[in-house]
């Protein structure tokens, strides 16, 4: 849009409006006089561009696409914390609000409602990069606190995820449009699980157990699967569990919400709220490296490669269709890494073949091994 209105194209139109016997050549009063307002009716059209690009749902971008999302009732999932476990020793408990650093990142001692958890220690700072504190490593105090010994970080409750992507909010917004999500249809689960943060993605699978039925498999930020605290608080907003009930599914016993209408589901629809099963991928290949390459750096380029590939197709494939870890795929990032000359005897979990998931299951990288060709 507006492509044409360019500098040279203006002021070609002013010129060829001169009067007749006026001087139009470049260096000319005429010229000189008509130029800067050229140069400012061509910026006029860059902006309008800009502008009508920022006003339609396919490009807009940033704050201008929350506005677009909140004409429809659709917001951006925000940030959200890293949370662990929180194992200490000492003569008295820890007060909740106590501060502790590792690793640069600082956390706050939260004590969460669910009794199972208790204490956790919640970074201060949201997004994805406070997920890498392994367990067992030390949490330094702020400052002294009196009677505790040693404290230390568990294992990750729920991972922090960075706020959501300009590209997943505007599918979202479009999911919403075309739907309709409305009277507690496919769209309509599907909204409603993933308007909660920490939720991706979710498939929803109507009838699993029969009449009145309605699963959600929920995928977290990071493409894996969503956290529990995270598939709790789906399962109350949509349809709460108090009553127990369960069904049975193929030798599975889930247990499903009380269709009660206390959360948004309809009344007499019962909801379960789960996570997909994990399947790791385990890659292997030979390589011959390029001068300078080494084995460690392949590897650690391929794993890397290979994470976003898995995450891209569990947050991108459609889903009523199975997700599909193609060879072939693996292949083409391969050949992409600088090191890499060339690469035999490609693997997936041992075998040189697709690997198809089923709905209810996501995959995840496993090992890579890479070894050298002699």
């Amino acid at each position: 849009m507006f492509e044409d209105r360019t500098y040279e194209a203006i002021i070609e139109e002013c010129l060829a409006n001169a009067p007749n016997g006026v001087d139009t050549r470049q260096g000319s009063i005429f010229f000189d006089a008509v130029s800067s307002a050229a140069i400012k009716i061509a910026q006029y059209y860059a902006d309008l561009r800009t502008v009508f690009d920022l006003v339609f749902l396919p490009t807009a971008e940033g704050e201008y696409l929350d506005q677009k999302g909140s004409e429809f009732m659709v917001f951006r999932n925000p940030a959200t914390s890293a949370r662990y476990e929180f194992i200490w020793a000492g003569a008295t408990e820890p007060l909740p609000g106590a501060r502790f650093f590792a690793d640069g990142l600082y956390f706050t001692l939260q004590r969460d409602p669910d009794p199972e958890i208790g204490l956790h220690l919640e970074a201060e700072t949201t997004g994805s990069a406070s997920n890498y504190i392994l367990s067992g490593t030390p949490a330094i105090p702020v400052n002294n606190i009196s009677g505790l010994t040693s404290a230390s970080f568990g294992v990750l409750v729920e991972p922090g995820g960075d706020t959501e992507s300009d590209d997943n909010f505007r599918e979202r917004i479009q999911e919403k449009i075309a739907g309709p999500a409305e009277n507690g249809n496919r769209q309509h689960y599907k909204t409603w699980c993933e308007s909660i943060p920490g939720v991706a993605r979710a498939r929803i699978i109507p009838l699993f157990a029969g009449e009145n039925t309605v699963m959600g498999v929920l995928i977290g930020m990071d493409g894996l699967p969503a956290a529990p605290t995270v598939v709790e608080r789906v399962q109350e907003y949509i349809d709460p569990m108090t009553l127990g009930i369960t069904v049975d599914v193929a030798n599975e016993t889930i247990p499903v919400g009380d269709g009660l209408g206390d959360g948004v589901a309809n009344i007499g629809a019962h909801f379960a709220a789960v996570a997909p099963a994990r399947v790791n991928i385990d890659v292997s290949f030979a390589a011959e490296l390029r001068a300078g390459a080494t084995l460690a750096q392949i590897k650690a380029d391929a794993e890397v490669a290979v994470t976003a590939y898995l995450k891209e197709l569990a947050l991108t494939t459609p889903e009523r269709l199975n997700v599909i870890v193609r060879i072939s795929a693996i292949t083409s990032f391969l050949y992409n890494i600088p090191g890499l000359l060339d690469y035999s005897d490609l693997t997936l979990n041992g075998v040189s073949s697709n690997i198809e998931l089923t709905v209810r299951q996501i995959a995840a990288l496993g090992e890579v091994s890479v070894s050298a060709i002699v």
